[in-house]
């Protein structure tokens, strides 16, 4: 068999200010050419579980490209084209038997209504009829069309995401049978009008996701299904058409399938009310944390989760905090290459005046009047520790650590998804030092610190929001869960 593997992958997000290029994508991880291979074999993403699985079999692999761009607003033109046009020119290769590609699904980009659709039409294009297999985000963005593209999709089953290799081990497993003529892939799907908050979506708590996961592995083990994948779309990537969709991928059209949609899309809709959040003011987390004896106190802004597609540079709990009267520890983390450019000017134990966070996210409230002492600086580099990059090198860019009273802050450069303290502990900064932790994640802190005595999901304003309700929805077609109601299931067309 001879394989052309790639993966080109980001999670957009429609209300947030910050803009991508392509230097957010070298900053994760990006490789072509013959690194590729050797880099990616033996890790822990997607690509490198495919790797695994065509070695297995002898297959010949040839590499495209390799990159994640994380999260964030939209990405400019000029960088989608880059990276598309490199990833198309490595598929002028010779005949090939196969595709696998691993894709976010939720990337949002100018110039076109749906980045992954233009990217597989150009793909499908260059390679003709041969099968394409592509893995995807639990929270990608599925339609029709994307569903025509390609001969299957197979998502993450787990969120917080802590599959992601075995998920390229199961989309190039359906890629290798399809390849050697054992099965012939036939894809169907069903789309509720039913967007979900993350953070109430987990699959390992007692969720209606918990119970769909449960669902769709035990489907899988009937005759002729080949794999069953849910897609509650990130609500954060407005779409006209958005919605938790299902996906059956069976060795030829399924008997049962309309039977399986009715019955996986009835479940969860009826089960709708459980995804509604449970949140917390800032005011209530600070007061009945601090009667806490132990700490860290958690708590979770994930209206500026980088991981959601926000800018990172919300300063809106530093100042809730700093006219809070508390007098306990405090950490957080804000993106502002200004601040970090005027600490580096002054060096290590200097004091600064300096106006910070809320610059490209200014919806909230202005810049925060900050004087600080600069305790010490870093590269910005560490290390993921867990979820979808996990294993890989990433960086926040130069960032400098600044202390006013009792409250640390760390301020980068460059945004960067966050999996679970591993930017606080690269840049020497140990989170159990300290009575309350800000985090910026919907899911992740939950596994992340399950040893903290307390953690709270926060209702503060930002892009990341998780009172869907409380967005500003301009594209979405109404009727939609949970702006509208319904005793029966909403469906896409």
């Amino acid at each position: 068999m001879r394989i052309a593997v790639g993966a080109l992958l980001f999670e957009g997000n429609t209300f947030s200010l910050s803009r991508t290029t392509i230097q957010d994508f070298q900053s994760h991880y990006f490789f072509e050419g013959e690194d590729f291979i050797s880099s990616l074999r033996g890790g822990e993403i997607e690509v490198s579980g495919a790797i695994s699985v065509l070695d297995a079999v002898g297959a010949e692999i040839v590499p495209l490209i390799a990159t994640h761009g994380g999260c964030g607003g939209t990405v400019m033109r000029a960088c989608f084209d880059e990276l598309k046009n490199r990833l198309l020119a490595r598929l002028d290769c010779g005949a090939l038997d196969g595709v696998f590609l691993a894709l976010h699904g939720a990337m949002i980009c100018e110039g076109t209504e749906n980045a992954e659709v233009e990217l597989l039409e150009a793909v499908r294009e260059k390679v003709g009829s041969v099968p394409i297999v592509i893995t995807c985000d639990l929270h990608a963005h599925i339609t029709p069309k994307m569903i025509s593209l390609c001969d299957a999709i197979v998502g993450y089953e787990h969120y917080p995401h802590d599959d992601v290799f075995e998920t390229g081990v199961r989309g190039a497993g359906l890629l290798v049978k399809a390849v050697s003529g054992s099965v012939k892939l036939s894809m169907q799907m069903k789309k509720l009008a039913m967007l979900v908050t993350p953070t109430m979506a987990g699959t390992r708590a007692d969720t209606p996701m918990r119970e769909a996961y449960k669902a769709c592995r035990a489907l899988e083990s009937l005759p002729g299904i080949l794999a069953v994948s849910y897609f509650p779309s990130t609500p954060w990537a407005e779409r006209p058409d958005g919605g938790t969709a299902f996906v059956l991928v069976s060795d030829g059209r399924h008997a049962l399938q309309d039977l399986i949609f009715e019955r996986l899309c009835g479940d969860l809709w009826n089960e709708r009310a459980r995804f509604l959040p449970q949140l917390t003011t800032i005011d209530d987390a600070l007061q009945e944390g601090k009667k806490i004896d132990a700490g860290p106190i958690i708590l979770s802004e994930m209206s500026d989760a980088v991981g959601a597609g926000a800018a990172g540079d919300s300063a809106y709990l530093l100042q809730k905090y700093m006219t809070s009267g508390l007098t306990e520890s405090f950490l957080v983390q804000i993106v502002d290459a200004g601040v970090v450019d005027l600490a580096r000017a002054r060096g290590v134990g200097a004091h600064i005046d300096c106006q910070l966070g809320n610059k490209v996210e200014n919806r909230h409230g202005a810049p925060v009047s900050f004087s600080a002492e600069v305790l010490g600086f870093h590269d910005g580099a560490f290390i993921y520790s867990g979820g979808p990059m996990a294993g890989t090198s990433s960086t926040v860019g130069a960032a400098v650590v600044l202390r006013h009273k009792n409250i640390v802050v760390l301020v980068t450069s460059r945004p960067a998804y966050e999996y679970a303290d591993e930017q606080y502990a690269a840049a020497g900064i140990d989170v159990r030092g300290f009575k309350f932790v800000v985090v910026k994640n919907p899911m992740n802190y939950r596994q992340a610190y399950s040893w903290a005595p307390r953690l709270y999901a926060l209702d503060t304003p930002g892009a990341g929001r998780a009172d869907l309700t409380k967005l500003e929805w301009r594209q979405c077609v109404r009727p939609f869960y949970p702006l509208d109601d319904s005793v029966t299931p909403i469906y896409r067309d």
